[in-house]
């Protein structure tokens, strides 16, 4: 049985503590030693003040807090659960996404979903009825792209103009991508 560490800073009552660097080293340093197979931090890039007054929780870049955590491990999987694909281009989330399977050695499970907060869809500029389609556009451009780089991916709001040079993830032929959701939409992907 294999056990992942949901961040603790992504409880709604957690100490602004567990935000700080030393504190972050400490606990993911510890869940390793501990036999915790993955540590997990979720995408809310622009939450509305009403949702964390209303349980929602800290949070932080997942990529960026990931890395931090690769750093000061050597075995842990780093989980995003979940990097909300429709808040972004294909190729903004194929270069982040990779980039952190590139400096963990191969360690990144590319946790992916649809996501549900109108207000920080909004926030980022986009239009929440679309998210099950860009989710899905998002899906087979993020497998194309760190598959075959070089090839163009088009999709309804982005065009790559010609071949790109992007760096292949660590994993091959990509990491592991675990779709997110409680829907039948969900379990489909």
């Amino acid at each position: 049985m294999k056990y992942v560490l949901e961040y603790p800073s992504e409880l709604p009552t957690a100490s602004d503590a567990f935000l700080r660097p030393e504190v972050i080293r400490a606990v993911v340093a510890a869940a390793e030693e501990s036999g915790f197979s993955a540590v997990a931090l979720s995408d809310h890039p622009a939450p509305s003040l009403k949702w964390r007054r209303s349980g929602g929780h800290n949070t932080l870049d997942p990529i960026a807090a990931l890395s931090f955590m690769a750093g000061v491990t050597t075995r842990m999987r780093l989980l995003t659960n979940l990097y909300v694909l429709p808040f972004r281009n294909p190729y903004l989330s194929a270069k982040a996404l990779g980039s952190l399977d590139i400096v963990s050695g191969g360690r990144l499970i590319a946790g992916v979903g649809a996501g549900y907060l109108r207000a920080e869809f909004a926030a980022v500029g986009v239009r929440h009825e679309r998210r099950a389609e860009l989710l899905d556009e998002a899906l087979g451009a993020l497998r194309r792209i760190w598959t075959e780089p070089e090839k163009p991916v088009e999709g309804r709001d982005f065009a790559a103009p010609g071949p790109l040079w992007l760096q292949a993830p660590a994993q091959r032929p990509h990491p592991p991508i675990w779709i997110g959701g409680n829907g039948p939409a969900a379990l489909r992907r």
